[in-house]
């Protein structure tokens, strides 16, 4: 049976598809990303969901976050989203090679393309990984790195106190300063000059991180790649949207509310209505 939000022009013949792009991360992180997919395909429709209620997942056995993003990813797909987007790189390592073998519809994640960003960027071959334990332990950064890029010496570090101070809105603080400096200290005896910012909550402590690199160190958002990858897949399978004037964005938490919306706001740079989802 056709699905009636996937129509096709009479003039060209080209497929478009109005059903919304699903996007998840374990907490309020992944809107960066999902900033980065708005700037390049505003008139697209989302569901965005962050799953606060099983925050860290930096934490946790590969094996719970492959089951948690998987309960996720079935309520999307109830929600009849055209793609998947795993905004979350614990996520990512976890589920993503799963999840693109059960799911009916596109996955997305976010480690593939910010590796590739990241050789690109890299002059010097030495680049670094910050991320959460869970993505470090995966070694998927490494890998990938390495598969384009024999040469590179990849350097990682899980940070995971960076998710904490995101979540509870400590960004742009003396105390999230400290903190990035005290943990960064680790790098400053290695000869890096790009750094990946391997977990979507990092992005918004981009200026701390900075302060302590330097600016001979460019920093990777593995969301600006991600977009990009999302903006190429949707024009190459004709599922681009037709909405013009109407595209409806939901957001959604497993946690309180009230509390992402203060951070969302603050992320989107627009007030946002979180509702409570009990999955």
């Amino acid at each position: 049976m056709q699905d009636n939000n996937v129509i096709e022009t009479r003039e060209e013949g080209i497929l478009l598809d109005n059903r919304p792009i699903g996007v998840m991360d374990s907490g309020v992180g992944g809107l960066t990303v999902l900033k980065e997919i708005t700037k390049i395909l505003p008139n697209e429709s989302y569901i965005f969901i962050g799953d606060q209620a099983n925050l860290p997942y930096g934490q946790k056995s590969s094996e719970t976050v492959k089951k948690l993003t998987k309960r996720i990813a079935d309520y999307m797909v109830e929600q009849n989203v055209k793609m998947f987007v795993i905004a979350c790189n614990t996520a990512t390592a976890a589920a993503y090679e799963y999840l693109k073998k059960i799911l009916s519809i596109p996955v997305i994640g976010v480690i593939e393309p910010g590796a590739e960003m990241a050789v690109e960027a890299s002059k010097s071959d030495q680049i670094g990984v910050i991320a959460t334990n869970g993505t470090v332990r995966s070694g998927d950064y490494e890998r990938l790195i390495k598969a384009h890029n024999p040469n590179a010496v990849v350097s990682s570090l899980g940070c995971p106190e960076f998710v904490t101070m995101v979540e509870q809105g400590l960004a742009g603080t003396v105390e999230a300063q400290v903190a990035v400096n005290n943990r960064l200290a680790w790098f400053m005896d290695k000869p890096i000059d790009t750094l990946v910012m391997g977990c979507t909550h990092f992005p918004i402590l981009r200026q701390e991180i900075k302060n302590v690199v330097g600016n001979d160190v460019t920093l990777v958002d593995p969301g600006i790649a991600t977009a990009q990858q999302v903006l190429a897949y949707l024009k190459s399978h004709q599922a681009l949207t037709d909405n013009q004037s109407h595209s409806e964005r939901k957001f959604y938490t497993t946690g309180n509310p009230v509390d992402f919306s203060k951070i969302a706001d603050k992320l989107l740079g627009t007030p946002i209505s979180a509702v409570q989802l009990d999955i």
